[in-house]
């Protein structure tokens, strides 16, 4: 039945893109194919497309429970999205061949029509993040969110994707004369972008994006090219497409249902979630490159084709078409974070979402317009200095110039200010502040208690390290016994199919690498003590039997972090509905001896029992449960 309502999503959206249309039938073409508005209003559908794509994956975990039509929304967000890319591709060489002097201010005007919503958005969210659902960060940590230096937003890669091709555009269209031989070169700069970010593989399941990094920044990005080569040859284009139309419109309609289904087999079958080396036609992650490419190519052409005899535009799409990108960016926050956690069926979650993006938009890109608007004027206040009809218009956007630099001026002071002073003095304050306060706790905690010592990533919806809470397992002579409270992230034992002892193991070099003790500040490090060579350790079969009393106590509840990395659970997947022991637990790795290598490893399984020899080494995933011991202050 849920899947049978959930129908009515993919069916308005059609009504949201079609009513009102505009039909020429007949031998008659659209006069406004392509025009302005028309690319406004497709980018419009585009991005509510979008929205219900990125909702179907929610409801659905990724298409893993099928749930009706909606489910085919997971499989094609790529195709919206190259949507954008291949009119932002035709709208700059359309504008750079037909219009003068259209560089001049291209990217004073460009730049701040994407960057500035980016910009705003960013820091909506952090201080949302901050205020409303407490979580805290560092200074550096909060400025790189707000700037998109890291990106919060999970939908913000676009914009930092389309300010690189502005900007590569630009300067080749300033240097090289030739317009034509421009273009070629941004063609393959932008081939080469694709490249680039596809060699860097799949971005790890982090709360924050990393640039270049995940199939979203180039499974789609070749229709940028397109659109710059239709733009070139539009003539040539639509006069073959005229001819032929009755014949092309057909075969791109069934390519691009082919394409599809094709390009849906590659992402469940074969996919992008490899480590991979760039190897072209080699590996898994190609073919789905590919596959995904030329789907982005037949459907993007089916839509032009399309638009030649449609014309599609009705006050829905008209009001979606001034607020688009700003939807593009806001929705995520209310799947992600607003609604996430919101016990709801799936129809009313898609309503929640769609409702509240769209007021939430509706109301955000009033100021947010407003700040571009006069960002762009205060950028290209010369243009119009010698022109004696603007000359009144000059003279105040000169005053309202020198009173933004001054604003400007002390903004940036302030936030300088603040920045060196945070980054040189206030974090050490405050980590300082943070350890003694941790001593104290460790002089007068007692065995069994829980306390707070040393930061590590564990909550993917918080920003910055977490604290982590330790249960004190022994205390004698001056020193604490420490054992992680929650599984922090997992590995093998050892990746070979070998004997091998705890010494050998490449577990416990990991655990002991600079980057696992980068979770001490240097206020705790020097406290952390060394014990047979190692900083950080785990429990052996023996201690995890002293420290607990039955089975039960030792059942481990892994972190968010160390489950988005594929630490094992008994949680298949994220729908509470497979949690059937009521818990979500993982079996975790103990500390083997040093007297013989083993071909397994001692663990603790899911229900807390030790288990000695059942896990070969070389299993994935286990979860890691440190044991550390901190000198205590002397009295």
């Amino acid at each position: 039945m849920n899947s049978i309502i959930l129908t009515i999503y993919p069916i308005l959206f059609f009504v949201f893109a079609f009513y009102g249309a505009k039909v020429n039938l007949r031998g008659e073409f659209a006069p406004e194919h392509l025009s302005l508005e028309q690319t406004k209003f497709i980018q419009a559908v585009a991005c509510v497309g979008i929205m219900i794509h990125h909702l179907a994956q929610e409801v659905t975990t990724y298409g893993m429970f099928k749930k009706g039509i909606v489910t085919g929304f997971c499989y094609i967000g790529f195709l919206f999205t190259a949507l954008f890319f291949f009119f932002s591709g035709y709208g700059l060489i359309y504008s750079v061949y037909n219009k003068p002097d259209y560089l001049r201010t291209f990217l004073r005007k460009r730049l701040p029509t994407v960057y500035i919503p980016f910009l705003m958005i960013n820091t909506l969210s952090v201080l949302l993040n901050r205020f409303v659902y407490g979580l805290k960060e560092s200074a550096a940590e909060t400025l790189d969110d707000m700037f998109g230096i890291t990106l919060i937003n999970s939908n913000g890669w676009f914009i930092i994707e389309i300010i690189f091709l502005y900007i590569i555009f630009y300067a080749l269209f300033n240097l090289i004369k030739n317009k034509d031989i421009a273009l070629v070169l941004l063609c393959i700069a932008t081939v080469l972008l694709i490249i680039y970010s596809f060699s860097l593989g799949h971005d790890p399941a982090y709360d924050k994006s990393s640039w270049f990094k995940g199939e979203w920044w180039y499974n789609s990005t070749i229709t940028f090219a397109f659109g710059m080569l239709y733009a070139r040859f539009r003539d040539s284009w639509d006069g073959f497409f005229k001819k032929y139309y009755k014949v092309l419109i057909i075969i791109f309609a069934i390519l691009s249902v082919l394409s599809g289904l094709a390009s849906s087999y590659a992402v469940d079958h074969l996919g992008y979630y490899k480590d991979i080396v760039f190897s072209l036609g080699n590996n898994d992650a190609t073919k789905t490159l590919l596959i995904q490419s030329v789907s982005c190519l037949i459907c993007t052409t089916f839509i032009v084709l399309l638009n030649m005899k449609i014309t599609i535009g009705n006050p829905a799409v008209k009001f979606i078409s001034g607020i688009s990108l700003e939807l593009f960016l806001i929705h995520g926050y209310f799947i992600n974070r607003v609604f996430d956690k919101v016990r709801m069926n799936d129809f009313l979650r898609f309503l929640c979402v769609i409702v509240c993006s769209i007021v939430a938009t509706a109301l955000i890109s009033i100021p947010v317009k407003k700040l571009v608007k006069k960002t762009i004027e205060f950028l290209t206040w010369r243009h119009v200095k010698n022109d004696t009809l603007e000359s009144k218009r000059y003279e105040m956007k000169q005053a309202n110039r020198q009173v933004l630099v001054k604003a400007f001026t002390v903004f940036f002071i302030v936030v300088a200010i603040f920045a060196v002073f945070y980054l040189s003095v206030g974090r050490f304050i405050i980590l300082k502040e943070e350890h003694r306060a941790e001593m104290e706790t460790l002089k007068e905690a007692k065995v069994g208690d829980e306390v707070y010592f040393a930061r590590f990533e564990t909550d993917l919806k918080k920003s910055g390290n977490e604290r982590l809470t330790w249960i004190v397992v022994k205390k004698e002579d001056g020193k604490v016994c420490l054992l992680s409270k929650e599984g922090l992230y997992g590995s093998y034992y050892d990746q070979q199919y070998a004997k091998v002892t705890w010494k050998e193991s490449d577990l416990r070099e990991l655990i002991n690498t600079d980057e696992a003790l980068s979770m001490f500040s240097k206020y705790e490090r020097p406290d952390v003590m060394e014990i047979d060579g190692d900083f950080i350790t785990l429990l052996t079969a023996e201690e995890a039997e002293e420290y607990f009393y039955d089975d039960a106590g030792r059942k481990l509840m892994i972190t968010p972090y160390a489950e988005a990395c594929g630490v094992n659970t008994n949680r298949y997947v994220k729908n509470p509905q497979w949690d059937q022991k009521g818990y979500d637990s993982s079996w975790w790795w103990l500390r083997g001896t040093n007297e013989e290598g083993e071909m397994t490893a001692p663990i603790v399984d899911y229900d807390g029992e030790i288990l000695l020899d059942t896990k070969y080494v070389n299993k994935p995933n286990g979860a890691i449960r440190p044991v550390i011991w901190v000198k205590l202050p002397d009295e």
